[in-house]
């Protein structure tokens, strides 16, 4: 069979068998004992790396089976990380062997485990893939003018964006949008890890996942009540960013145009649909296994190793970006089930004031957007000196406010102290003048009874 055929057999048996009802329940029932994103993205991430091993699709319900099962050894903290990789790595060896019709029931020669190794290594690495997810927006252009390192709306979309980060920064609000606004340059980013790539298709794009958050301070949030926008909830979304605006002190106007801003992009990524491009690893010169693992590497070290990235081939902002436009007929389109069939949210949390201003954690992130100053739009490093400057002045002004406050307070329950103790003293020494009174009066009584008696 032709390698455009084999090919598209994959993307036919990746669309079966993500779409039955076999994975859908188990992805479901995955999210309702852990109610966590990371650990559905686990298992997805097994699906596509399974039938990249197995184009045809051979053994997936067997090795969904056992590979689910070891997931939740794993999560349930029954077995290591080190024996999970393992175990795993032995698990898809055991279905490469059954393919290849190896009897591993008993000892496995040399030649056979060799055959193995081979197998896993021509079909993962040379005939591999990596994966670029993309929301629906964008669709159109890319199946007509391919992956662009740099396109002219991005280039259109940054003005707008730095005009609302501007905005925000001005109020010592240090990533309204993550990031994104931060960083310049080109080149298509895409991942090697495909336990990681729904992360990437259910926040594309990412800034606009991270502005209509209720957290402006992690890039990534195990929790979906945090990310309405992983659902294309849009009244969740439009609540957070009212919250961002009225946290960050925005005046009416401020906060119109922000709100136009939001409306425009979402209406613009509105579209629930996950789109992933699946990019053979030989066009971004990633499938020569020379380079990707030692020769003399046991069998299941070589498949841990390279699931793994051993070799260090894909590091961030260097070894996953492309920097040629990649045409349409170089990679495929799969289309990952909608994320609300599986995964829902118990409720949305809303972020307060003092998270979004707390001075500790927007000068951490500016620390940690320095430290990649390497990566930093010109522009943009004035400005972080101008806000840390405002972040701790404000911060200063805020300590002395809060000590005044204090003392002043201090001074008020002094002042009522000593009223309360005064009256005190004054109720005191009216109670003993009625009382002398009264015994006087008694006194004066007994006396003229007695007078009268006597008389």
């Amino acid at each position: 069979m032709e390698h455009s055929a084999i090919e598209e057999n994959m993307l036919l048996n990746i669309d079966k068998n993500i779409n039955s009802d076999y994975f859908i329940d188990i992805l479901r029932s995955n999210y309702v004992r852990y109610h966590n994103i990371q650990y559905v993205s686990d298992l997805i991430g097994e699906l596509y790396i399974h039938h990249i091993i197995h184009k045809d699709g051979f053994g997936f319900n067997f090795y969904i089976d056992q590979i689910s099962e070891l997931y939740v050894q794993y999560k349930d903290r029954k077995i290591s990380p080190k024996q999970f990789k393992m175990l795993k790595a032995r698990l898809i060896a055991v279905v490469i062997a059954s393919k290849l019709n190896i009897n591993i029931s008993d000892q496995i020669s040399q030649s056979n485990i060799l055959q193995i190794k081979n197998y896993f290594l021509q079909e993962y690495v040379a005939n591999g893939y990596v994966s670029h997810s993309f929301p629906e927006a964008y669709y159109e252009s890319i199946i007509n003018n391919g992956l662009i390192a740099l396109t002219n709306d991005r280039t259109k979309n940054s003005h707008e964006i730095e005009e609302i980060q501007n905005m925000f920064m001005s109020k010592g609000v240090v990533t309204p949008m993550g990031g994104y606004p931060y960083y310049g340059g080109n080149g298509i980013y895409y991942e090697h890890d495909f336990t990681k790539m729904f992360w990437h298709v259910i926040d594309s794009p990412e800034w606009f996942c991270w502005f209509t958050s209720s957290d402006h301070s992690t890039a990534y949030h195990k929790d979906i009540e945090v990310s309405p926008y992983i659902l294309r909830s849009e009244n969740d979304c439009r609540i957070n960013v009212e919250d961002l605006c009225r946290n960050a002190g925005l005046n009416i106007d401020e906060t119109k145009k922000v709100l136009d801003f939001y409306h425009n992009y979402y209406n613009k990524f509105s579209s629930p649909k996950l789109n992933v491009a699946l990019i053979p690893k030989r066009v971004v010169g990633k499938s020569d296994v020379s380079k990707v693992v030692p020769s003399n590497m046991d069998l299941l070290s070589t498949i841990s190793y390279v699931l793994n990235d051993g070799s260090k081939q894909y590091t961030e902002h260097n070894g996953n970006v492309c920097f040629e436009t990649i045409s349409p007929e170089q990679f495929k389109i799969s289309v990952i089930p909608l994320a609300s069939r599986y995964m829902f949210a118990k409720q949305y949390l809303r972020e307060t004031k003092e998270h979004l201003t707390d001075s500790k954690n927007n000068l951490a992130i500016l620390e940690n957007v320095e430290n990649n100053k390497n990566r930093l739009v010109p522009s943009m490093i004035s400005k972080i000196k101008e806000v840390r400057q405002y972040i701790i002045n404000n911060a200063i002004t805020q300590n002395y406010e809060k000590k005044v406050e204090s003392k002043q307070s201090k001074t008020k329950k002094l002042v009522l102290s000593t009223s309360l103790g005064n009256n005190g003293n004054g109720n005191k020494g009216f109670a003993n003048v009625l009382f002398l009174s009264l015994l006087v009066f008694i006194v004066i009584c007994i006396l003229f009874l007695v007078i009268y008696l006597i008389i």
